[in-house]
């Protein structure tokens, strides 16, 4: 026998000792997953250090819940507090919600008969035992982030098989008063979903994507031929640098288009200068061809200009009254005719830059108005001439009429209302005229009336949020509706464009140890990462010294063999056959007892990180790859050792024949015979 039993025994010795290190330290992967709770996935941020430094703001939670491809998402607050000896994760999170909604499991959660309030606690079962706890009881808190310190009332205790079993659940309110955190923010988002694939494209794309949004045009309604303005904001929410065409069409004709190139999220303003020929209303897609989020449509209407009068509907006789020609977007137009026409008389007065024309008519009765331009449609009406004696000698003003210019706008676009307000009296005042919207004061308008006056004014409403508001003035209301820049799928473009590549979208089995905790758990489990290492080496030495020990004591029969007639390659077969039976059987009964070694230590607990205790499930592939390396190991090294050896001259392996007999009886010679 050139390799002896005894090998058998340094194998089994050092896969025993580097089995069951690497299956300990193999669940440490799995660690920093236990602050994903019971999420698929969680979000963080993307430039924290650590967890417990993260920030995520909690509006992500609403728009991930209106998401069809969501089941469920909530914010979680993650800090670190210590009881004696014992330091432990605290998780805040909503109690009510987590027991509802299966977190929790209802079976798996023992409460006191209370019901969970704002300082109310539930207790994972390890941590329970590692505390000595018994609920209820009441415990102090303090966190590690804050000098803060909050008594809460342990009112139960689970045991739902996780991580979860190893903390401290609290409301929300108490874990953010413990790390001093804004009540906007979150340490993170934890969500589970039905389509994770859908999930790291919109939260997590490991490629340049783009959203073109915020669309504004300088004009609702233009005339033809005139210049409308239109803006819009295209992001890059993607995770690196890449390139876009966007494009503007009209009914599938193309108006406008860009080029952009854009870094990993940032956001580019385009402006585009457009005019229309024709009547109607023209909507416009703006695209980026591929994708998701890529498209926004936006309206705008193209009408026939038209004169517009605005007089007051009653004036005294006798004195001076002004007529106001606008068009129909409320501006007023200088240079129009107005012919004023009361019975044979008629008179024709051409509009100020203002827009006014003024006249003096001494008799009473009904006059005719009309008012044209070259460029516009002309309009009509009538006036009333009363006399003065009839008119009450008081200021009173009344809103006559309110207008807007259109009943629908896209989102941050401008809407503009038209208020007439009118003098009945023949006092000369001024009324502070206020405009509400949503019954909320939006702004005020200060108008001065001369007697038996009307007169128009405007105003601009603009960042109204996306829905159906209502606007009062005086007696007179409107209802308007803002629509988003995606009609279809607002929150799903709020949700790429406020976290998409802004963030760390990670799965629970995927979180980077680095982005789990530094605490000093943490760095002990860097050491037995280290410690791993240098056992994986250790046995590897171990293994190797101990096989290229046996070639070199059997150096002299491998001498014999040789000068008997045993070739070169048979001399390989035969090391190789034993090398590989002994570091076989050496590498299972390694494996069985390292696995042995692993299962007590983890029951026993002797092992945490990151506030948890560790647990220990077999990894097949990589036992299977401990026996694969050993048995790898202790055949490489007897072939080497062994084709050193067999290169040697007979005669030189056999020096002091006496004592190499004496070292082949030792060594089984009489084994091998001389056909061998």
């Amino acid at each position: 026998m050139i390799i002896r039993r005894r090998v058998i025994v340094i194998v089994a010795l050092a896969i025993m000792i580097f089995t069951s290190t690497s299956s300990i330290l193999s669940e440490l992967r799995s660690a920093p997953a236990a602050f994903a709770g019971s999420g698929d996935y969680v979000v963080h941020s993307a430039d924290a250090p650590t967890i417990f430094s993260s920030r995520v703001d909690v509006g992500i939670v609403p728009l991930l819940l209106n998401q069809q491809n969501i089941t469920n998402a909530w914010a979680e607050i993650v800090t670190f507090s210590a009881w004696g000896d014992e330091s432990f994760v605290i998780r805040g999170m909503d109690i009510d919600s987590a027991l509802s909604d299966g977190r929790i499991p209802a079976e798996k959660a023992f409460l006191s008969g209370a019901q969970p309030d704002r300082i109310s606690a539930l207790t994972g079962s390890r941590l329970m035992d590692r505390l000595d706890l018994e609920p209820p009881c009441i415990i102090p808190l303090s966190g590690s982030y804050a000098t803060g310190v909050e008594f809460v009332h342990v009112a139960g205790w689970f045991d739902v098989g996780s991580y979860l079993d190893d903390e401290l659940i609290v409301s929300e309110d108490v874990a953010r008063y413990l790390c001093n955190m804004p009540s906007d923010t979150a340490s993170q988002i934890a969500l589970t979903t039905d389509d994770p694939a859908w999930l790291e494209e919109v939260l997590s794309p490991d490629s340049a994507r783009f959203a073109v949004f915020d669309v504004r045009k300088s004009k609702t309604a233009v005339v033809p031929g005139e210049e409308v303005i239109v803006e819009m904001e295209v992001r890059n929410w993607g995770s690196v640098a890449g390139d876009a065409h966007l494009t503007i069409a009209d009914d599938g004709v193309l108006l406008d288009e860009f080029s952009l190139s854009l870094d990993a999220s940032t956001t580019a303003t385009v402006e585009s200068r457009l005019s229309f020929d024709t009547e109607g209303t023209h909507q416009l897609e703006i695209q980026i061809p591929g994708g998701i989020l890529t498209s926004s449509y936006l309206n705008i209407s193209v009408v026939n200009p038209f004169l517009v009068i605005v007089a007051s509907p009653r004036v005294p006789s006798g004195s001076p009254f002004n007529v106001t020609i606008v068009d129909n977007f409320g501006a007023p137009i200088s240079g129009a005719e107005v012919e004023f026409t009361m019975g044979d008389d008629q008179s024709v007065v051409v509009t100020d830059y203002s827009g006014k024309a003024e006249i003096m008519i001494s008799d009473a009765g009904i006059c005719s108005l009309t008012a044209s331009h070259i460029d516009y449609d002309g309009a009509s009406s009538t006036v009333e001439l009363i006399d003065p004696a009839t008119i009450s000698d008081e200021f009173i003003p009344a809103v006559m009429a309110f207008t807007l210019s259109q009943d629908v706008i896209g989102e941050s676009g401008q809407l503009q209302g038209v208020i007439v307000v009118e003098n009945a009296g023949l006092a000369v005042g001024a009324i502070d005229l206020p405009v509400f919207v949503d019954s909320s004061p939006w702004t005020v308008l200060s108008v001065t009336l001369g007697p038996i006056e009307r007169k128009s004014v405007s105003f601009s409403i603009g960042d109204i949020a996306v829905g159906t508001h209502s606007i009062q003035a005086g007696t007179f209301s409107h209802d308007f509706i803002v629509e988003p820049w995606f009609a279809d799928e607002q929150d799903l473009v709020q949700l790429a464009l406020r976290y998409g590549g802004t963030g760390v979208l990670s799965s629970s089995t995927m979180i980077p140890i680095y982005q789990a905790a530094k605490i000093s758990e943490g760095n002990v489990a860097v050491a037995l990462f280290s410690m791993g290492a240098i056992s994986a080496l250790l046995a590897s030495l171990a293994i190797s010294a101990v096989f290229a020990k046996e070639i070199r004591l059997a150096r002299r029969m491998l001498g014999i063999l040789r000068s008997i007639g045993a070739s070169r390659p048979r001399i390989r077969v035969i090391v190789l056959f034993q090398a590989f039976l002994n570091g076989l059987i050496g590498s299972a009964v390694g494996v069985v007892a390292g696995i042995a070694v692993a299962v007590w230590l983890a029951s026993a607990g002797m092992f945490t990180a990151f506030g948890h205790t560790l647990t220990f499930e077999p990894d097949t592939s990589l036992l299977l790859l401990i026996v694969v390396g050993a048995v790898a190991i202790s055949a490489g090294s007897s072939l080497v050792s062994a084709e050193i050896a067999a290169r040697e001259s007979p005669i030189s392996s056999i020096r002091d024949l006496e004592k190499s007999v004496t070292v082949g009886v030792e060594f089984g010679m009489e084994e091998f015979s001389s056909e061998e």
